[in-house]
């Protein structure tokens, strides 16, 4: 969570006063946007971006039922 406040805000503040202020090292900060997607994360993009498709093309009138029976499928 620190991390990703650090990435979205790097274009306000230098990386180096957030990590020093936010009590963690830069290194672990810079390891972290280099590792890899993990296949959790993709699969959860791809399912997300299946959930989305199926709501607006119900107009924006399914719920999580309805959106649930549709994956299933």
């Amino acid at each position: 969570m620190i991390y990703r406040f650090i990435r979205e805000h790097t274009g306000e503040f230098r990386v180096e006063t957030m990590c020093r202020v936010l009590k963690v090292s830069r290194i672990a900060y810079y390891r972290w946007i280099a590792r890899p997607v993990s296949q959790r994360k993709k699969q959860d993009e791809i399912i997300k971006e299946q959930i989305v498709k199926i709501y607006n093309e119900s107009r924006k009138t399914y719920g999580s039922p309805r959106i649930r029976r549709k994956l299933d499928k």
